[in-house]
């Protein structure tokens, strides 16, 4: 394993980053501690089967694309699950008292000797990518699988033989509920899922997770054992098992592959039994720099300016499941170098920012969003920070706070930023306390984002054409970008998400506009006018650049 020649110096002579993209990057790894070749795979500037060819050559170990392979269940029974899961090696076949494995870079030698020891051969390693890994574990250990040997196990029943096939008499399984939940959990991190569902119906439960913000299926579990399951779920989230009707929430924490998650559980009773919902949280990727959050450059430098006012109000805004809490904690991030007092308010508290005061809401401890604001001004913070703005209690304790010197940032729901002033006024706030409070909006959604690995040009239709130049008011756009479809995105030609934005700044004309209540459609002319990317606009200029389809800006803006 020789060469020690640096992966961002190869891809500079390569001509595939410029020093620029490196440095940038490297920044970045400062402060995320990610993988250099994961995070220009992320920004989009490399693709995977690219950052392989880039690592054969920098470890002389040649990289190969798993799909080409049938990996067979007895051979990668040779090392155990445990240790090809921490170790990210994977047995590919074994052939003449040797055993060939795939590797995710760095190789360390002695995970190499270990896998020698166990399996009494010689070992021949390859290189594939971090998502590959992923996507052979998912090939090899079957959710599915796992479901049916927990089933079988339990004399439990499939309603439906065909949700669960049958699995091979070769492969070894957890056969306890326990195991088939965490390998719900398991498998619902490793596609990248942000929620697990368990829906109960007539005769199964059904398992769903939502990548990427849309809604998959994964298994059907006879109610015998979904029961039994959902108890499970229950348990670990310090929730009443007994009772199944009333709505309850709770929480639990995990690790899983050297990275810690956070489960937000909550339950209600339904028609057919307990429907149950996992949100899962992982507490590196809440922690994104703002670089990454995905605002255009100049949306980006007008953000900055806006987070370094003195005081003010700045809201971010958007559905359930928008990204705004990132937001908020990325703006924090950045304001956080220890010269400056920071509090924040939140139902619940996501993640853990050091060196920041944060408070969790408690009704029944008498702590709500406005009555625990009250409380902070007399702790003398520089920023706060308010989870959601939801009445007008606390609309006004916030408006207060910063007319008293302070930045406050907080969440709201609302469509877009031209309707953030006009929620605020039906909330009851005097139209003179939001002019002179209010200094910027950020509305935001997100999209899907094209696979880095299957990424293709292709010639838009007349109708894509005229969609994108009545946005943009350009022409000659001669092609555009998608996914095409491939094993590292689940054949959905998308991987990933990113945001867009649409930001206001409160100017002095603007101002005068909300004094005067006015209407959505006379602030929203007047932010145009004075040159506010719209999310429309932000969306389709990221169809342009490649990063995202037509189709993917149409599902999550609505043309108002």
């Amino acid at each position: 394993m020789a060469t020690e020649e640096r992966i961002g110096d190869l891809l500079l002579k390569k001509g595939l980053i410029t020093e620029e993209q490196l440095r940038n990057a490297l920044e970045e790894q400062k402060k995320t501690h990610e993988k250099l070749g994961q995070i220009l795979i992320q920004k989009g500037i490399i693709s995977p089967s690219e950052l392989s060819k880039l690592l054969s050559t920098q470890t002389n170990i040649p990289s190969i694309n798993i799909e080409e392979f049938s990996i067979d269940p007895n051979v990668v029974s040779l090392l155990p699950e445990k240790f090809i899961r921490d170790n990210f090696i994977i047995p590919l076949r074994k052939t003449d008292g040797t055993l060939e494995v795939a590797c995710v870079p760095p190789i360390n030698p002695d995970v190499l000797e270990d896998a020698r020891l166990i399996t009494g051969l010689k070992i021949k390693p390859f290189l594939i990518t971090e998502n590959e890994f992923e996507q052979a574990l998912n090939r090899v250990y079957n959710l599915k699988a796992r479901a049916e040997k927990v089933i079988s196990a339990l004399g439990g029943r499939s309603e439906q033989q065909n949700v669960i096939p049958i699995i091979p008499e070769t492969a070894t399984e957890d056969r306890s509920v326990v195991g088939l939940v965490n390998s719900i959990l398991s498998d619902a991190i490793s596609q990248n899922a942000s929620d697990v569902h368990l829906d109960p119906s007539q005769f199964n439960t059904k398992v769903r997770y939502r990548i990427d913000g849309i809604m998959y299926n994964s298994i059907a579990i006879p109610k015998e054992i979904a029961d039994s399951v959902v108890s499970r779920i229950k348990v670990s989230a310090g929730m009443d098992i007994a009772e199944r009707r009333r709505p309850q929430d709770g929480h639990f924490s995990a690790q899983y592959r050297n990275e810690f998650y956070d489960f937000r559980v909550s339950s209600i009773g339904a028609s057919y039994g307990e429907k149950l919902t996992i949100r899962i949280l992982s507490k590196q990727k809440m922690l994104m720099p703002m670089e990454r959050l995905g605002m255009l450059p100049e949306q980006f430098e007008t953000f900055k300016k806006l987070i370094k006012m003195p005081y003010g109000i700045i809201l971010v805004t958007g559905p359930t499941g928008s990204g705004k809490t990132t937001t908020l904690y990325s703006a924090l991030s950045t304001l956080n170098t220890g010269r400056e007092t920071i509090i924040t308010l939140e139902d619940p508290v996501e993640y853990n920012l050091p060196g920041i005061s944060q408070i969790q809401i408690n009704e029944e401890a008498g702590i709500t969003f406005a009555s625990g604001l009250r409380s902070i001004l007399r702790l003398d913070p520089n920023i706060i920070m308010v989870g959601e703005i939801r009445d007008l209690d606390t609309a006004k304790t916030a408006v207060e706070a910063s007319l008293t010197g302070h930045l406050v940032l907080a969440s709201i729901h609302t469509n877009d930023t031209a309707s953030t002033p006009v929620r605020l006024m039906n909330l009851g706030l005097e139209p003179y306390l939001i002019a002179s409070s209010l200094i910027g909006v950020v509305a935001q959604r997100l999209v899907r984002v094209n696979c880095p690995n299957c990424k293709e040009k292709y010639s838009p239709s007349e109708e894509e054409l005229a969609i994108v130049e009545s946005v943009l008011h350009t022409e000659n756009i001669e092609s555009l970008y998608r996914g095409k479809g491939c094993p590292l995105c689940n054949f959905t030609g998308y991987k990933g998400r990113s945001g867009i934005f649409e930001i206001l700044t409160v100017d002095r004309t603007l101002r005068r506009l909300i004094q005067q209540s006015a209407s959505y459609d006379e602030i929203k002319d007047y932010a145009v006018r004075n040159g506010m990317i719209t999310m429309r606009e932000a969306g389709f200029r990221k169809v342009l650049s490649g990063v995202t389809t037509i189709n993917e800006v149409e599902r999550v803006v609505a043309e108002i």
